[in-house]
């Protein structure tokens, strides 16, 4: 550019303003609110807290934070360029569509049919058109498609970065009812991230840059290059279940995906500035690969067994309430409790009369996921929390679970349930089954 050091200034003002956008607080309240829900929920059914509501805000804040600028510094340096309208209407339709359900709020489906709706719109004759139905016609004939496809690109590919290295902390145990009627335990990974993004935007706005670099940028803008800087809060958010493996290994998996979805979304991003059709195919495909990853995981929690049940031989671990004596012998969620103090386990029921044949001290025979054998030891001392700290799998006595549903902002699930009553049980929280050791 002509001035860099007039660009620089302005691209470290944009940072402040984040700092006063009412979306931030907006979206910090909600989030607290989402995991408060969250924890209530895990008292309700193990008597136990095994998530921390403050410390996931922080690290949703920080790690969202920390994406944005990555996600910024990738626009800037290819040139996406969407106008300021585009813009308002992105915000228009996440808001609208969240109101249908909370997982739209993403701009991966905000984005992806504002393209469909502008390739529609096209084909839509402006003659004779009047008043504001004219004024957004207008408005969606103008979007620049392939800018608007390179933006969801890249929060695609940071939204799976960050999936990817999502912490053990925040993943909460619950207990669901299988497709066979049985309650089994599983995962709910939900995660949630405000990623503020800084866009050139094309329009009449102050602080006008006319870039002198290659004639291959900007790749995302097709008019003159009269460009201003703009600060953009977007959310990105994953909402599942882990059944058939444990949260990391699901998470893990969903965020490759989810990364390669993102690339794919790119490529065609790009080709489309040559062909449109090519964005319009990608935009299609932007609404359309997290809805099918949602159904694949939901396809194959119908053919396969659950992890999270109970064994013939041994107690499977479903989570570890932190700072507990089993987490400090590095017990983790898909362990195998084969025997303690010397005694074979055949059910969570024995794990307790055989702790006390040695109270003061633990002794375990372990096994990990991967069929390896390992011996974890520890002293037992009066008032260590919740005896070993350990939630095991359900047996086929469990009759509590959580009905599945959305039917709650940031919600996976709607309310603790009952095998035997088909009414909800809003028990209070000094009520139910302590199914911690």
């Amino acid at each position: 550019m002509d001035d860099w050091s007039g660009f620089v200034v302005d691209l470290l003002i944009q940072i402040p303003k984040f700092l006063i956008s009412p979306a931030l607080y907006v979206f910090a309240l909600l989030l607290f609110w989402a995991y408060r829900k969250q924890i209530v929920q895990e008292r309700r059914l193990f008597h136990a807290r095994v998530t921390s509501g403050a410390g996931e805000l922080v690290r949703a804040l920080l790690f969202g934070a920390a994406a944005g600028l990555g996600a910024s510094l990738v626009l800037l340096a290819i040139g996406a360029a969407p106008s300021y309208h585009d813009i308002v209407l992105l915000w228009i339709l996440s808001a609208l569509l969240a109101f249908v359900h909370i997982r739209f709020l993403s701009f991966a489906y905000s984005g992806g049919l504002l393209s469909v709706l502008s390739a529609l719109a096209k084909l839509v004759p402006s003659d004779g058109l009047n008043g504001w139905f004219k004024t957004v016609v207008v408005w969606l004939q103008e979007v620049n498609i392939p800018a608007i496809l390179a933006l969801v690109a890249v929060l695609h590919i940071a939204e799976g970065i960050l999936i990817r290295v999502v912490p053990k902390q925040g993943l909460s145990p619950v207990l669901i009812k299988s497709q066979r009627g049985r309650v089994v335990g599983a995962y709910a990974i939900q995660k949630y991230w405000l990623i503020p993004v800084v866009l050139f935007v094309a329009g009449d706005a102050a602080g006008i840059y006319t870039p002198d670099v290659p004639g291959w940028w900007p790749w995302f803008y097709a008019g003159a290059a009269a460009l201003s800087l703009l600060p953009v809060p977007s959310v990105a958010g994953y909402a599942d279940l882990a059944v058939l493996s444990t949260p990391q290994e699901k998470a893990q998996w969903a965020g490759k995906m989810i990364v390669w979805l993102g690339v794919a979304l790119l490529v065609l991003a790009y080709l489309g500035t040559f062909w449109l059709p090519f964005a319009v195919l990608g935009s299609l495909l932007a609404l359309a690969g997290h809805e099918a990853l949602r159904i694949y995981g939901e396809w194959q929690r119908r053919v396969h067994t659950p992890l999270y049940v109970q064994l013939k031989k041994g107690v499977r671990v479903l989570a570890v309430v932190p700072g507990s004596p089993a987490d400090e012998m590095e017990i983790v969620t898909g362990d195998v409790i084969l025997r303690v103090n010397g005694h074979e386990i055949h059910g969570k029921e024995e794990i307790y009369p055989a702790l006390q044949q040695q109270s003061a001290f633990c002794k375990m025979e372990v096994m990990n996921k991967e069929g390896h054998i390992k011996y974890v030891q520890r002293s037992v001392y009066q008032g260590d929390h919740h005896q070993l700290g350990l939630i095991v799998a359900p047996d086929a006595a469990a009759d509590e679970y959580v009905e599945q549903g959305y039917s709650r902002l940031f919600g996976l699930f709607r309310k603790v349930r009952t095998r035997r009553n088909a009414e909800s049980n809003e028990m209070p929280l000094e009520q139910g089954k302590d199914v911690s050791l």
